[in-house]
């Protein structure tokens, strides 16, 4: 299945921020992880040291989430660029949506609490 170069820079626009939000939803994901076994660890009747193992597995993941999301950043500025080659991309300025876009509405009023 063949497809034009328009075709292909519409649906990569429209998955690289979603590649990026969901990197950034398993960070979210994870991140509350730990805030829950942080918390079961304070019960009554728990040794303090209860999981830390578990713990550090757990941010060893989150580092390597984090790791992605920077090579997924970068493969977002690659694939601008060579969009600009090829000519699928009109303008080098605005081409990407903002976050703000991206984001859901629970998201979007999380942020704008903060």
């Amino acid at each position: 299945m063949t497809m034009t170069v328009a075709t292909a820079a519409a649906r990569i626009g429209r998955e690289i921020p979603e590649a990026e939000c969901s990197l950034d939803d398993a960070l979210l994901a994870s991140a509350r992880l730990m805030q829950s076994m942080i918390l079961a660890r304070r019960a009554d009747g728990v040794e303090a040291h209860a999981g830390q193992s578990t713990l550090m597995r757990l941010m060893k993941s989150q580092q390597s989430i984090v790791a992605a999301a920077n090579d997924m950043f970068r493969v977002h500025r690659e694939l601008l660029t060579l969009g600009h080659e090829v000519k699928a991309m009109s303008d080098e300025n605005g081409s990407c949506p903002k976050r703000a876009e991206l984001a859901t509405p629970v998201e979007t009023a999380f942020v704008q609490a903060a």
